[in-house]
Formats: C-alpha cells, sequence, structure tokens
C-alpha cells in the first residue's frame, strides 16, 4: 500500500488544496495531479463514479501524485469498503451528524483492533496478496487510510463536541452548501449565521486538535486559513468555468482590436 502523503502533510500541519470531480475521466484525474493538486475528491455520492470505474481513477491520481479520496453515497460498510479495496486512500463520508455515526464510520474503514472491515489480502492495495503478510497489510492500512467526516447539518455542529472525541478521525469537514440549507437558506453559504455555524464548529476542531476542512467560496479560503482550517477543495466544474470565461473575454477583446 502507498504511503500516504495526504494524511502526512495534514499532520506536519500543513493546507491542502483538493478538487471534486463527479464524472469518471482518468485523463482529467491524471491532469489535477500535474498540476500540483494535493487530493482528488471522487464523487460517488453526487455524480457516476462508480466501484467498477473507480479503480482506473485512482491509479490515474497514483500516477500524478494526486491523493484520491471518495466520497460514498452514504455512511455504510458495504458502500464504503469496496471503493478501498480498489485503493482509494481515504473516504469523506457524507451527512455525518453523532458521535454514533462518526464511530460507526470509522469502523467501516478500519481492520480490528480499530475497526471491523472485512479483510480481503488479496486485493489491489494489498499488493494483492504477492508480498507480505495479512497482519503486515492490516497495521499499514489502519496507519494510512484517511477518514474524513463530513458535517452538513446544524445538528452535526451542535454535537461537534462529543464527535471530536472519536478515535481514527482524520479530517472534520464542514459542508457549507447543505448546512444552509439545514438552516433554511439554501444555497446561502455566505449568509451570517451560516458564517456564524461555521466558525463555531471550526473553533471546536482546532481547540480539540483535530483537522477542520470547509467547502466554502474562493474569496473566503484566506479567512479560514486564519481560523486555522487545512482542507479545501474547489471542483472541477468551477476551474472550467473560471479559466474559459477569462480565456473567452481575453480572446474576444483581442479580436476586437484587430476589427475581427
Amino acid at each position: 500500500m502507498r504511503e500516504n502523503t495526504l494524511k502526512e502533510t495534514l499532520q506536519q500541519g500543513k493546507a491542502v488544496f483538493g478538487v471534486m470531480i463527479t464524472f469518471p475521466s482518468a485523463p482529467v484525474v491524471e491532469m489535477l495531479g500535474c498540476l500540483g493538486f494535493d487530493w482528488v475528491l471522487l464523487d460517488n455520492e453526487h455524480g457516476s463514479i462508480t466501484v467498477d470505474n473507480s479503480e482506473d481513477l485512482v491509479r490515474a491520481s497514483e500516477l500524478s501524485g494526486i491523493a484520491p479520496i471518495v466520497r460514498p453515497v452514504a455512511n455504510k460498510p458495504e458502500i464504503i469498503a469496496p471503493f478501498l479495496d480498489r485503493g482509494a486512500w481515504g473516504v469523506q463520508v457524507p451527512h455525518v451528524n453523532t458521535a454514533d455515526e462518526a464511530r460507526a464510520a470509522v469502523d467501516a474503514v478500519k481492520y480490528y483492533p480499530e475497526g471491523h472491515r472485512g479483510i480481503f489480502s488479496r486485493s489491489r492495495p494489498a499488493g494483492y496478496g504477492f508480498s507480505g503478510s495479512t497482519g503486515d497489510y492490516v497495521a499499514e492500512a489502519n496507519r494510512n487510510t484517511l477518514v474524513c467526516l463530513m458535517l452538513e447539518e446544524v445538528e452535526a455542529i451542535e454535537n461537534l463536541e462529543s464527535m471530536v472525541q472519536v478515535d481514527g478521525v482524520d479530517v472534520f469537514f464542514i459542508g457549507s452548501g447543505d448546512l444552509s440549507q439545514s438552516m433554511g437558506v439554501p444555497g446561502q453559504q455566505t449568509h451570517p449565521e451560516v458564517q456564524a455555524q461555521m466558525e463555531r464548529g471550526v473553533d471546536v476542531i482546532v481547540k480539540a486538535g483535530k483537522v477542520a476542512g470547509v467547502s466554502c467560496p474562493d474569496n473566503l479560503v484566506p479567512k479560514f486559513l486564519d481560523l486555522g482550517v487545512q482542507y479545501f477543495h474547489g471542483n472541477v466544474n468551477s476551474l472550467i468555468q473560471t479559466s474559459s470565461i477569462a480565456y473567452l473575454e481575453s480572446m474576444r477583446e483581442s479580436a476586437v482590436k484587430a476589427g475581427l
């Protein structure tokens, strides 16, 4: 199993920047790695990425030096484990609202004694069982696999004091989109009350000595960096939109100047 450079960077107290992709394109994932992003969120919850097509995306990630993290559609072991067996370096589990749900996510990701993930030591991350013992693989997987929990409802923020006490969680990630919806202002990520809830959550996470992550508009990233947030991601659609608009504006301005 490959060393999880994403976990290492977070443990060093540094910030990491990723990109969410909802469609199964290995070339695009490889390009993102070549461009220097730290990690990629392979989105099973909202996109067409599945267990069957995720393995090539993981290979493309590893080839280009970007950490592959999967967002499964639900916090269930039968959904989480197959992605890990195909080599994902971790999971970003959606809609986790209680300490019990946090423990369930860890239990699904980790092998004994940290959890109860079903052992298969002939999988790709285990080197197909061609070298090393099952015990060695289990210990390595437990050490390397990243567990990120998504806090997407007010309930999660209210229960955060107990959730940050759960062992085995690497990142607590506040999703501002769904949080705004749970507060009755869907899509208003910059709403003062949404921002207040996010700030409250980040404070609890950081004071507990845990890694905080957030989704937010790009212009708010400096604010959350100052609050101690380390884990961020944008999305491929926005990157394409931003760069395309800038390119077309520049080219059309040049065409006007040329009288064309």
